[in-house]
């Protein structure tokens, strides 16, 4: 039995006494089988725990009982709970080229998702609205060893100019299809950084300009001063 993830909620109370609860998830064998532990504990004495996979709350104190009870009575509302425990993430998507096309070699695209939860999810690509069936492959759902997956789908295609590549997206975590165009223009980032690098020579070429003004200025006025004096005497 592996120990997963664990988080601590700890809130204080007044008087110095002060609860806290333990949420614990273990994988029993493979990330498909998860069990769910709900510990509430107050001035170091645990009250109550659930257990996902009997589904059924444990009292540990006279006292906690009637809460035991009253919770066992609802075993749907119990399962809805640990459910919750691990929420739908919802994935990161990044669509980008990795090969130009050259002759009668194809270009490639890539649609790369990362970080989803849970495991199942479908990869579409679309060119200019129309679902593409051919010269694609996908892996399969990737573990990350961290409760989360990755995928990555490749589309090789010959470019037309105007048209829009989109892969689409379906997942829990969203209640519709969630659609990625390729950009080729260059993204904020990029655009940021050519936008500062840009205004850094602008700014180089101008402190240049005015530093080779003022020699200029202060070597013929020197020029001048000089002159004038030799006229002078």
């Amino acid at each position: 039995m592996k120990l997963s993830n664990g988080l601590l909620a700890t809130f204080f109370l007044v008087h110095g006494h002060y609860g806290f609860i333990l949420v614990l998830c273990r994988v029993l064998g493979s990330l498909q089988n998860v069990e769910i532990i709900y510990s509430i504990n107050y001035d170091k004495k645990e009250l109550l725990r659930f257990n996902s996979t009997e589904n059924k709350v444990a009292a540990y104190t006279e006292y906690a009982i009637k809460w035991a009870d009253d919770f066992n009575k609802k075993p749907e509302w119990l399962h809805m709970e640990a459910e919750k425990a691990i929420a739908d993430l919802k994935p990161e998507v990044t669509v980008r080229s990795v090969r130009q096309a050259s002759g009668k070699n194809p270009a490639m695209l890539i649609c790369s998702v990362y970080d989803f939860y849970p495991k199942p999810i479908k990869l579409t690509w679309m060119r200019d609205d129309k679902e593409v069936t051919t010269d694609v492959t996908s892996t399969e759902e990737l573990a990350d060893g961290d409760w989360y997956y990755q995928i990555h789908s490749h589309l090789e295609y010959f470019p037309k100019p105007g048209e829009k590549i989109s892969c689409v997206v379906e997942h829990a975590s969203s209640h519709k299809p969630m659609i990625y165009d390729l950009d080729s223009s260059l993204s904020e980032s990029d655009r940021n950084k050519f936008i500062t690098g840009a205004a850094g020579v602008v700014l180089g070429v101008i402190m240049a300009a005015g530093g080779l003004i003022y020699y200029k200025r202060k070597h013929t006025d020197k020029r001048i001063l000089t002159k004038g004096k030799n006229q002078f005497y």
